[in-house]
């Protein structure tokens, strides 16, 4: 079936999330009469990557229509769906963010929870809401695709604006990883048994490697927040039959250097977690000592790792469009945005595994208005997540808790308020009597990103 949409990639620039948003929306059969338009700030690789989608749609046969466009507002007009992949100074900010919280002998990962996560979201709001605002007035009956983290307090931004909006996250990949070591021997694996996850090439190849052959094999049904989602059912895909008897049974041969974390929250709570230790240490309320960190074996994120990942891609990009290279860049449907753009299209009433969208119900024992991770179904009537009713009491608490944060640290990321940030850290810190001055610096390490504070 051949619908039109107009789309909109804002951060079309990117070499990571809107290189696979590109090559998807191209190469997917019922957008081809679409058009697409492509946003960044940067002129010189917007260019490029026009160049890239006009070899793409050749290669591909489509008819869908390429446009640039500097100035978002143009591109907005009447849009009919609003793809958003954008961050400025990504790895620089987030190691000052890891730097300030190591004064006060905090440890956490990444950008999406803990303190470090107040610098991450005010940056980001700071120039996503005027997006968000754009979208509200230009394309008032748009639907917002986002891929920003952190994703659940983009949404909540969303919500705060009026933009209806669902949120994208790849992790339940990482969950089919987990799950395929676990299964090993059900799935005749005999090699890489004792691999640790780690922020090398080879070591996220193995668990590439073990998604695939447990996505093939078996499904997840997961469910609670972005990076801190839960198994709640897990079965063959053929003879649907329960798979959790199994896990219990294998999960004593798991080599104890596989996600620690993730076995000991396993152990505690009898569901297997999704994301893998680094997200979920940045949700619980005692993973951020030095000693739990070297007792879990946690990583920090590899800040150089990206930055060359992106650089290799821009490279290869290059290389494309000059002539140099061949295009051997595949449809890339993994990210998602260009299918359920298409299932809102056609009515298809498809199965999303995981999407990020307000609770409304889904489950029955977390707040309505909480921005949560569920199975869903997309039609043209939107996006309905899927009732999978209560989680765990223990495991809903972790959830309400973090809940808590994201909305607190999202009112005061769009209103330059301290106030609710302060009450946020207080659900985070182990000593009260640093909270505010972690906060003050967070403000003025960052303070050129965040004008809402001044």
């Amino acid at each position: 079936m051949d619908s039109a949409a107009n789309i909109v990639i804002i951060g079309a620039g990117s070499a990571s999330f809107g290189l696979d948003n590109l090559s998807g929306i191209i190469a997917h059969e019922d957008l081809t009469n679409s058009t697409l338009k492509l946003v960044d700030t940067h002129e010189q690789n917007l260019k490029t990557i026009n160049t890239l989608g006009e070899l793409m749609k050749l290669e591909w046969n489509s008819n869908i229509t390429i446009e640039s466009f500097l100035d978002r507002k143009q591109a907005l007009i009447d849009a009919d769906y609003v793809i958003l992949s954008v961050a400025i100074d990504r790895e620089e900010t987030w190691l000052k963010d890891f730097q300030i919280a190591r004064k006060y002998d905090i440890y956490h990962y990444a950008e999406n929870g803990l303190m470090g996560s107040f610098g991450h979201t005010a940056r980001g709001l700071a120039f996503i809401m005027p997006i968000l605002y754009d979208i509200h007035d230009l394309a008032p009956n748009s639907w917002l695709i986002n891929f920003t983290n952190p994703v659940p307090r983009i949404g909540y931004a969303a919500e705060h604006v009026g933009v209806k909006s669902i949120g994208l996250c790849h992790q339940i990949w990482h969950g089919y990883g987990i799950l395929g070591r676990y299964l090993a021997k059900d799935l005749g694996i005999t090699e890489n048994l004792d691999f640790e996850v780690k922020w090398t090439d080879k070591s996220q190849e193995i668990m590439s490697e073990f998604a695939v052959e447990a996505a093939g094999e078996y499904d997840i049904k997961a469910a609670g927040l972005n990076h801190f989602t839960w198994m709640l059912d897990v079965r063959r895909l053929d003879t649907k039959e329960d798979l959790y008897p199994l896990i219990r049974q294998e999960a004593e041969y798991v080599h104890p250097n596989f996600e620690p974390l993730t076995k000991h929250m396993y152990d505690i709570y009898g569901l297997l977690p999704v994301p893998g230790d680094c997200h979920l240490a940045e949700y619980l309320p005692y993973t951020f000592s030095k000693e739990n960190w070297e007792k879990y074996r946690i990583q920090l994120y590899d800040f150089n790792r990206g930055k060359i990942q992106r650089e290799k891609m821009w490279v290869r990009i290059k290389d494309i469009v000059s002539g140099k290279r061949e295009l051997d860049i595949q449809p890339n449907p993994s990210e998602r945005a260009d299918a359920i753009i298409g299932e809102l299209l056609t009515n298809s009433n498809a199965y999303e595994q995981a999407v990020n969208i307000p609770n409304q119900g889904a489950i029955t024992n977390l707040p309505d208005d909480a921005i949560v991770e569920v199975p869903a179904l997309v039609n043209s009537f939107g996006v309905s997540g899927m009732k999978v009713g209560r989680l765990p009491e223990a495991i809903a608490a972790l959830c309400q808790r973090e809940i808590s944060i994201a909305k607190l640290l999202t009112i005061a990321s769009i209103k330059g308020d301290r106030e609710p940030a302060l009450q946020a850290f207080a659900l985070m810190l182990p000593d009260l009597s640093i909270a505010e001055q972690m906060l003050d610096d967070y403000i003025e390490v960052h303070k050129k990103y965040l004008p809402q504070f001044d």
